[in-house]
């Protein structure tokens, strides 16, 4: 690392450095230098405790990546995760023009990165190939784990509606 680099990264929010030292799983796999400059890519928004940062049915254009603070999922008024720091937010949105599924709410004081489509996608253009790949595979392994997840919360529904409460 360069002095330069090492100022920049100095004057750099706790939170970025934070990212930097532990990227989050969207971007595994990622130089250095390619973690910082997608980072760069964001534009930091700041949200207080009950802020709505994105509605349901909202038309997707944005993923967001929590900095700093967490943030609620919820739909139908149900709770469905709570998101922190290193976590994304629509991150399919490159791929997909449909309407958000759910409502994200502030949980506490947060800073998330906001990333537009096209800034995203213009950066993509720009790098080799093989880092879109890496990308998109993360995107890959983020869902499998969220159906995952929901497969288990689904199960752990099924025997509690069987009536069976020492399956859980």
């Amino acid at each position: 690392m360069t002095r330069s680099d090492s100022n920049k990264l100095n004057m750099m929010p706790l939170y970025m450095r934070n990212l930097l030292k532990d990227p989050p799983h969207l971007l595994k796999n990622f130089h250095y230098e390619d973690v910082l400059s997608f980072l760069e890519l964001g534009n930091e928004e700041r949200f207080l405790r009950g802020e709505t940062i994105v509605n349901e049915h909202d038309r997707v254009q944005t993923a967001y990546l929590v900095g700093e603070g967490k943030v609620g999922v919820w739909k139908d008024e149900i709770q469905l995760a709570v998101l922190d720091e290193g976590s994304f937010i629509g991150e399919t949105f490159l791929f997909s023009k449909q309407n958000r599924m759910a409502k994200v709410v502030c949980e506490e004081n947060a800073i998330l990165l906001a990333f537009q489509r096209y800034d995203v996608l213009n950066y993509f253009r720009r790098r080799p190939e093989k880092l879109f790949n890496i990308f998109t595979k993360n995107i890959i392994e983020i869902q499998q784990k969220k159906i995952e997840n929901m497969n288990i919360q689904l199960l752990n529904l099924k025997k509690r509606l069987l009536g069976n409460e020492s399956w859980k």
